[in-house]
């Protein structure tokens, strides 16, 4: 693990104990500080660190990695290849958008067509 994650980490970690032991009522602001600046929060719009560290925190994936970088259930609870060139993925029940509508096959092969259609998408 690079010096940088140790401190983003270190700093993320004493965001959180700080968040939970904050008196609401004396509310400050929190500036935590990122090795670069964000250029985007689209997940298909510019690879680079600062924005896939905010992306992460935002968006789920269909496969994890988990923290011996073996494949892990994701927003897909298994997967599996049906050809050379095709994958099956079981998505798990119960998975919600903000809005409460269920997520479905559609939405994962809408975002798929998406980052295809995007120029230089990650």
């Amino acid at each position: 693990m690079t010096d940088i994650w140790r401190r983003t980490l270190f700093v993320a970690g004493l965001a959180c104990l700080a968040a939970m032991t904050a008196d609401p009522s004396r509310a400050e602001t929190l500036t935590i500080g990122m090795a670069g600046g964000v250029t985007s929060v689209d997940p298909h719009f510019h690879n680079a660190s600062p924005n896939n560290s905010i992306a992460m925190q935002i968006f789920d994936r269909l496969v994890e990695r988990a923290a011996d970088g073996t494949l892990a259930p994701g927003l897909a609870e298994s997967w599996r290849p049906v050809s050379e060139t095709a994958w099956e993925f079981r998505l798990r029940p119960g998975v919600t958008w903000h809005d409460g509508r269920a997520l479905t096959a559609d939405d994962i092969a809408f975002s798929f067509t998406r980052a295809r259609n995007i120029p230089n998408s990650p």
